[in-house]
């Protein structure tokens, strides 16, 4: 797995950076796998301070995830959906679903985050094939 980290040294002086347009990346493959792969999935969205391109090697991914519905409580979707985001770097999930999503972390995440999956519907009618 790889690494996003960066350190160099040179004497006594070490220097840590986070390649962050290579975790991005990373991170935008992964949601674009879990989105395709969970029908209850309308929207992946990285906000926070890597979206702002301000990551630093002590930050964290915070990713949205907007589900059309999920019975579950919110703890318990937290584990389920944070399972699916394994990468070699801390990670952050918020399942709401569309009915959840007037809380203010939700919605500062929608208006400033980067989306990195959308649920776009094929030109058939597939209604009835994804779970809402």
């Amino acid at each position: 797995m790889p690494s996003f980290v960066v350190e160099e040294s040179l004497n006594s002086v070490r220097v840590f950076w986070l390649q962050q347009e290579k975790l991005i990346e990373e991170i935008r493959k992964i949601a674009e796998r879990v989105g395709k792969e969970n029908p209850v999935v309308k929207e992946i969205v990285l906000f926070g301070s890597l979206a702002q391109k301000r990551g630093v090697p002590g930050s964290d991914a915070d990713i949205l995830i907007v589900l059309w519905k999920d019975d579950r409580p919110f703890p318990e979707r937290v584990g389920a959906w944070l399972a699916k985001f394994d990468l070699d770097f801390p990670v952050e999930v918020f399942p709401y679903t569309v009915d959840e999503l007037g809380n203010p972390l939700a919605q500062e995440a929608l208006s400033k985050g980067m989306r990195l999956f959308t649920f776009t519907a094929p030109l058939v009618d597939t209604y009835s094939t994804r779970q809402h």
